[in-house]
Protein backbone atom coordinates (compact mmCIF):
# COMPACT_ATOMS: atom_id res chain seq x y z
CA UNK A 1 0.00 0.00 0.00
CA UNK A 2 2.77 2.13 0.93
CA UNK A 3 4.47 1.67 -2.60
CA UNK A 4 1.24 2.08 -4.27
CA UNK A 5 0.39 5.58 -2.34
CA UNK A 6 3.38 6.76 -3.14
CA UNK A 7 4.07 6.30 -6.52
CA UNK A 8 0.58 7.91 -7.08
CA UNK A 9 1.46 11.16 -5.23
CA UNK A 10 4.65 11.04 -7.24
CA UNK A 11 3.42 10.62 -10.68
CA UNK A 12 0.71 13.07 -10.06
CA UNK A 13 3.01 15.83 -9.49
CA UNK A 14 4.86 14.43 -12.43
CA UNK A 15 8.14 13.20 -10.21
CA UNK A 16 7.73 9.49 -12.00
CA UNK A 17 6.23 8.31 -14.67
CA UNK A 18 2.26 7.67 -14.29
CA UNK A 19 3.22 3.92 -15.62
CA UNK A 20 4.50 2.87 -12.71
CA UNK A 21 1.74 3.60 -10.57
CA UNK A 22 -0.42 1.83 -13.27
CA UNK A 23 1.67 -1.14 -13.60
CA UNK A 24 1.02 -1.52 -10.16
CA UNK A 25 -2.36 -1.20 -9.84
CA UNK A 26 -2.82 -3.97 -13.13
CA UNK A 27 -0.76 -6.48 -10.43
CA UNK A 28 -2.60 -6.60 -7.60
CA UNK A 29 -3.87 -10.12 -7.05
CA UNK A 30 -7.60 -11.20 -6.48
CA UNK A 31 -6.27 -12.43 -3.39
CA UNK A 32 -5.59 -9.19 -2.13
CA UNK A 33 -5.94 -7.24 0.73
CA UNK A 34 -9.61 -5.12 0.54
CA UNK A 35 -7.79 -2.26 1.04
CA UNK A 36 -5.31 -2.43 -2.08
CA UNK A 37 -8.16 -3.22 -4.02
CA UNK A 38 -9.86 -0.31 -2.54
CA UNK A 39 -6.88 1.65 -4.06
CA UNK A 40 -7.41 0.15 -7.46
CA UNK A 41 -10.69 1.23 -7.57
CA UNK A 42 -10.33 4.57 -6.80
CA UNK A 43 -7.42 5.17 -9.04
CA UNK A 44 -9.30 3.96 -11.88
CA UNK A 45 -12.26 6.46 -11.38
CA UNK A 46 -9.72 8.89 -11.12
CA UNK A 47 -8.88 8.10 -14.57
CA UNK A 48 -11.95 7.96 -15.75
CA UNK A 49 -12.45 11.53 -14.47
CA UNK A 50 -9.27 12.47 -16.48
CA UNK A 51 -11.11 11.91 -19.75
CA UNK A 52 -14.28 13.22 -19.09
CA UNK A 53 -13.85 15.53 -21.71
CA UNK A 54 -13.22 13.04 -24.66
CA UNK A 55 -16.25 10.91 -24.37
CA UNK A 56 -14.88 8.61 -27.14
CA UNK A 57 -12.13 7.56 -25.14
CA UNK A 58 -13.68 7.45 -21.79
CA UNK A 59 -15.72 5.19 -23.33
CA UNK A 60 -13.10 2.78 -24.50
CA UNK A 61 -11.34 2.83 -20.77
CA UNK A 62 -14.90 2.63 -19.19
CA UNK A 63 -14.60 -0.92 -20.87
CA UNK A 64 -11.34 -1.50 -19.87
CA UNK A 65 -11.71 -0.75 -16.26
CA UNK A 66 -14.91 -2.61 -15.94
CA UNK A 67 -13.07 -5.77 -17.01
CA UNK A 68 -10.83 -5.54 -13.93
CA UNK A 69 -13.01 -4.66 -11.25
CA UNK A 70 -16.19 -6.63 -12.26
CA UNK A 71 -14.50 -10.05 -11.57
CA UNK A 72 -13.41 -8.98 -7.96
CA UNK A 73 -17.24 -7.74 -7.26
CA UNK A 74 -17.95 -10.99 -8.44
CA UNK A 75 -15.99 -12.76 -5.94
CA UNK A 76 -17.27 -11.02 -2.89
CA UNK A 77 -21.14 -10.68 -4.64
CA UNK A 78 -23.39 -7.89 -3.46
CA UNK A 79 -24.63 -9.59 -0.12
CA UNK A 80 -22.89 -9.60 3.61
CA UNK A 81 -21.20 -12.43 4.23
CA UNK A 82 -21.12 -13.49 8.67
CA UNK A 83 -17.01 -13.57 8.16
CA UNK A 84 -17.00 -10.73 6.12
CA UNK A 85 -14.46 -7.78 7.88
CA UNK A 86 -15.65 -3.67 7.40
CA UNK A 87 -12.96 -3.39 4.67
CA UNK A 88 -14.77 -6.28 2.97
CA UNK A 89 -18.17 -4.61 3.39
CA UNK A 90 -16.34 -1.08 3.00
CA UNK A 91 -14.76 -2.68 -0.21
CA UNK A 92 -18.13 -4.60 -1.75
CA UNK A 93 -19.40 -0.94 -1.14
CA UNK A 94 -16.87 1.32 -3.19
CA UNK A 95 -16.86 -1.24 -6.34
CA UNK A 96 -20.61 -1.21 -6.71
CA UNK A 97 -20.22 3.07 -7.21
CA UNK A 98 -17.16 2.83 -9.35
CA UNK A 99 -18.84 0.04 -12.06
CA UNK A 100 -22.13 1.72 -11.73
CA UNK A 101 -19.94 5.18 -12.33
CA UNK A 102 -18.39 3.17 -14.81
CA UNK A 103 -21.43 2.59 -16.80
CA UNK A 104 -21.38 -1.19 -15.87
CA UNK A 105 -24.37 -2.58 -17.37
CA UNK A 106 -25.17 -5.81 -14.64
CA UNK A 107 -24.46 -3.56 -11.65
CA UNK A 108 -26.69 -0.46 -12.73
CA UNK A 109 -29.35 -3.59 -13.67
CA UNK A 110 -28.92 -5.11 -10.55
CA UNK A 111 -29.34 -1.53 -8.75
CA UNK A 112 -32.25 -1.22 -10.24
CA UNK A 113 -33.65 -4.55 -9.44
CA UNK A 114 -32.95 -3.79 -5.53
CA UNK A 115 -34.50 -0.15 -6.17
CA UNK A 116 -37.52 -1.76 -7.48
CA UNK A 117 -37.78 -3.98 -4.44
CA UNK A 118 -36.84 -1.39 -2.14
CA UNK A 119 -39.78 0.92 -3.05
CA UNK A 120 -41.87 -2.46 -2.14
CA UNK A 121 -40.44 -3.10 0.72
CA UNK A 122 -37.48 -0.79 2.36
CA UNK A 123 -36.05 -3.21 4.88
CA UNK A 124 -35.08 -5.40 1.94
CA UNK A 125 -32.21 -3.41 1.34
CA UNK A 126 -29.70 -3.38 4.00
CA UNK A 127 -28.20 0.18 5.30
CA UNK A 128 -24.70 -0.94 4.21
CA UNK A 129 -25.75 -1.19 0.24
CA UNK A 130 -28.93 1.41 0.82
CA UNK A 131 -27.08 4.96 0.18
CA UNK A 132 -24.73 3.21 -2.70
CA UNK A 133 -28.11 1.48 -4.83
CA UNK A 134 -29.68 4.85 -4.32
CA UNK A 135 -27.13 7.41 -5.17
CA UNK A 136 -26.51 4.49 -8.62
CA UNK A 137 -30.17 4.38 -9.07
CA UNK A 138 -30.57 8.62 -8.41
CA UNK A 139 -27.24 9.30 -10.27
CA UNK A 140 -28.21 7.45 -13.67
CA UNK A 141 -31.97 8.69 -13.19
CA UNK A 142 -34.40 8.70 -16.03
CA UNK A 143 -37.29 11.78 -15.88
CA UNK A 144 -39.61 8.77 -14.58
CA UNK A 145 -37.23 7.55 -11.90
CA UNK A 146 -37.09 10.94 -10.53
CA UNK A 147 -40.04 11.04 -10.15
CA UNK A 148 -40.34 8.26 -8.31
CA UNK A 149 -37.48 9.24 -6.02
CA UNK A 150 -39.19 12.52 -5.83
CA UNK A 151 -42.60 10.95 -4.58
CA UNK A 152 -40.51 9.08 -2.10
CA UNK A 153 -39.08 11.77 -0.42
CA UNK A 154 -42.22 13.52 -0.05
CA UNK A 155 -44.07 10.73 1.52
CA UNK A 156 -41.07 10.28 3.96
CA UNK A 157 -41.57 10.85 7.62
CA UNK A 158 -38.98 10.93 8.89
CA UNK A 159 -36.88 13.84 9.17
CA UNK A 160 -33.16 12.40 8.24
CA UNK A 161 -34.62 9.82 5.63
CA UNK A 162 -36.39 12.49 3.83
CA UNK A 163 -33.16 14.77 3.53
CA UNK A 164 -31.59 11.89 2.56
CA UNK A 165 -34.12 11.67 -0.31
CA UNK A 166 -33.71 15.49 -1.30
CA UNK A 167 -30.43 15.35 -1.84
CA UNK A 168 -30.86 12.41 -4.35
CA UNK A 169 -32.80 14.26 -6.70
CA UNK A 170 -29.80 16.54 -6.50
CA UNK A 171 -27.15 13.95 -8.23
CA UNK A 172 -28.76 13.24 -11.87
CA UNK A 173 -26.43 13.30 -14.10
CA UNK A 174 -29.10 14.37 -16.84
CA UNK A 175 -28.42 18.05 -17.24
CA UNK A 176 -32.54 18.48 -17.41
CA UNK A 177 -33.39 16.92 -14.05
CA UNK A 178 -30.43 18.76 -12.75
CA UNK A 179 -32.17 22.24 -13.38
CA UNK A 180 -35.17 20.62 -11.88
CA UNK A 181 -33.56 20.16 -9.10
CA UNK A 182 -31.89 24.05 -8.52
CA UNK A 183 -35.40 25.16 -9.55
CA UNK A 184 -37.24 23.32 -6.55
CA UNK A 185 -34.01 24.17 -4.43
CA UNK A 186 -35.80 27.68 -4.29
CA UNK A 187 -38.83 26.56 -3.21
CA UNK A 188 -40.33 25.47 0.13
CA UNK A 189 -40.35 22.21 -0.02
CA UNK A 190 -37.17 20.62 0.60
CA UNK A 191 -36.71 23.29 3.35
CA UNK A 192 -33.79 25.85 3.54
CA UNK A 193 -30.83 23.58 4.65
CA UNK A 194 -31.66 21.00 2.31
CA UNK A 195 -32.24 23.67 -0.52
CA UNK A 196 -28.81 24.67 -0.12
CA UNK A 197 -27.27 21.44 0.34
CA UNK A 198 -29.42 20.39 -3.36
CA UNK A 199 -27.51 23.09 -5.21
CA UNK A 200 -24.48 22.03 -3.56
CA UNK A 201 -25.18 18.48 -4.67
CA UNK A 202 -25.72 19.47 -8.46
CA UNK A 203 -22.40 21.58 -8.59
CA UNK A 204 -20.65 18.45 -7.65
CA UNK A 205 -21.61 17.03 -11.32
CA UNK A 206 -22.40 20.37 -12.84
CA UNK A 207 -20.40 22.86 -11.32
CA UNK A 208 -21.54 25.69 -14.10
CA UNK A 209 -24.86 24.83 -14.23
CA UNK A 210 -24.80 25.19 -10.04
CA UNK A 211 -22.76 28.38 -10.14
CA UNK A 212 -24.57 30.03 -12.73
CA UNK A 213 -27.69 29.38 -11.26
CA UNK A 214 -26.95 30.21 -7.59
CA UNK A 215 -25.37 33.78 -8.76
CA UNK A 216 -27.91 34.44 -10.78
CA UNK A 217 -30.28 34.01 -8.28
CA UNK A 218 -28.30 35.25 -5.61
CA UNK A 219 -31.00 37.61 -3.46
CA UNK A 220 -32.69 33.91 -2.97
CA UNK A 221 -29.64 31.79 -2.39
CA UNK A 222 -28.27 34.02 -0.36
CA UNK A 223 -31.34 33.43 2.27
CA UNK A 224 -30.49 30.00 2.20
CA UNK A 225 -27.14 30.04 3.68
CA UNK A 226 -25.79 32.16 6.55
CA UNK A 227 -23.88 35.30 6.42
CA UNK A 228 -21.02 34.08 7.31
CA UNK A 229 -20.36 31.20 5.10
CA UNK A 230 -21.38 32.93 1.59
CA UNK A 231 -17.67 33.91 1.06
CA UNK A 232 -16.99 30.10 1.11
CA UNK A 233 -20.30 28.61 -0.25
CA UNK A 234 -20.93 30.46 -4.19
CA UNK A 235 -16.98 29.40 -4.56
CA UNK A 236 -17.36 26.10 -3.97
CA UNK A 237 -19.74 25.61 -6.12
CA UNK A 238 -17.43 26.08 -9.07
CA UNK A 239 -14.58 23.88 -6.84
CA UNK A 240 -15.09 21.05 -9.07
CA UNK A 241 -14.70 22.47 -12.75
CA UNK A 242 -11.49 21.80 -14.39
CA UNK A 243 -11.75 24.41 -16.65
CA UNK A 244 -10.08 28.03 -16.65
CA UNK A 245 -13.62 29.32 -17.27
CA UNK A 246 -14.84 28.83 -13.87
CA UNK A 247 -11.28 30.66 -12.25
CA UNK A 248 -12.72 33.87 -14.45
CA UNK A 249 -16.43 33.33 -12.80
CA UNK A 250 -15.33 32.98 -9.48
CA UNK A 251 -12.95 35.84 -9.59
CA UNK A 252 -15.52 37.85 -11.09
CA UNK A 253 -18.27 37.14 -7.98
CA UNK A 254 -15.43 37.61 -5.83
CA UNK A 255 -14.36 40.44 -7.24
CA UNK A 256 -18.44 41.90 -7.04
CA UNK A 257 -19.63 40.09 -3.85
CA UNK A 258 -17.17 38.85 -1.33
CA UNK A 259 -15.03 41.65 0.51
CA UNK A 260 -11.41 41.32 -0.24
CA UNK A 261 -10.87 40.26 3.88
CA UNK A 262 -12.83 37.22 2.84
CA UNK A 263 -11.79 36.71 -0.40
CA UNK A 264 -9.74 33.38 1.37
CA UNK A 265 -11.70 30.31 0.24
CA UNK A 266 -12.49 31.77 -3.21
CA UNK A 267 -8.58 32.27 -3.61
CA UNK A 268 -8.18 28.79 -2.49
CA UNK A 269 -10.75 27.24 -4.90
CA UNK A 270 -9.27 29.44 -8.07
CA UNK A 271 -5.58 27.92 -6.95
CA UNK A 272 -6.77 24.59 -6.78
CA UNK A 273 -8.49 24.73 -10.07
CA UNK A 274 -5.49 26.08 -12.41
CA UNK A 275 -3.67 23.68 -10.44
CA UNK A 276 -5.88 20.61 -11.61
CA UNK A 277 -5.76 22.01 -15.16
CA UNK A 278 -2.19 22.39 -14.95
CA UNK A 279 -1.63 18.63 -13.83
CA UNK A 280 -4.37 17.07 -15.93
CA UNK A 281 -2.31 18.60 -19.16
CA UNK A 282 0.98 16.84 -17.68
CA UNK A 283 -0.61 13.43 -16.51
CA UNK A 284 -2.91 12.97 -19.70
CA UNK A 285 -0.35 12.45 -22.63
CA UNK A 286 1.27 9.65 -20.21
CA UNK A 287 -1.91 7.78 -19.42
CA UNK A 288 -2.93 7.87 -22.97
CA UNK A 289 0.42 6.69 -24.13
CA UNK A 290 0.07 3.79 -21.28
CA UNK A 291 -3.38 2.84 -22.57
CA UNK A 292 -2.63 2.56 -25.61
CA UNK A 293 0.08 -0.27 -24.94
CA UNK A 294 -2.30 -2.26 -23.40
CA UNK A 295 -4.93 -2.05 -26.85
CA UNK A 296 -7.33 0.35 -24.99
Amino acid sequence: MGVMLDAQALAAVGLQPEADSLDLAMQVPMTAAPELWQNVAGQLAAIDDLLKADPGRQAAFRTFAQARLAPKLAQLGWGDRADDSAAVRELRQSLIGVLGMLGDAQVLAEARRRFDAFLANPASLGPDLRRTVLGMVAHNADAATWDRLHALAQAEKSSLLRDQYYGLLAMAKDKALAQRALDMALTAEPGATNSAAMIATVAREHPHLAFDFATAHRTQVDALVDSTSRARYYPGLGSGADDLKMVDKINAFAGQYIAPTSRGEAQRVVNAIQTRVKLRQQRLPQIEAWLKQRGV
